[in-house]
């Protein structure tokens, strides 16, 4: 196939929400810095974020200062991800 018999349609297509996103690409959201590319993904890195949270924090037992101090931390990571996506990814559409 070359450059010519490319359709511009097929890459202007919008990505995937939760329910078509494969494995994969829902993996790759939670991996990535910024905001997944639709709000239901980011909404599912928010819930696999917290249940790996919880479960890091029942298997090591740390101290409540130490709980508090990362839970804040990614909850702050988490609402930039939502603020960056709202005003730039999400906002598009």
């Amino acid at each position: 196939m070359t450059t010519a018999d490319h359709h511009p349609e097929s890459s202007t297509r919008p990505p995937a929400g939760f329910r078509d996103a494969s494995p994969h690409e829902l993996f790759v959201d939670c991996c990535r810095l910024g905001p997944a590319p639709t709000r239901s993904r980011e909404l599912f890195v928010i819930g696999v974020s917290a249940v790996l949270l919880a479960v890091l924090f029942a298997i090591l037992t740390p101290t409540a200062g130490f709980v508090v101090a990362v839970t804040c931390f990614v909850v702050l990571y988490m609402v930039g991800r939502w603020v960056v996506g709202t005003r730039t990814k999400w906002a598009k559409r």
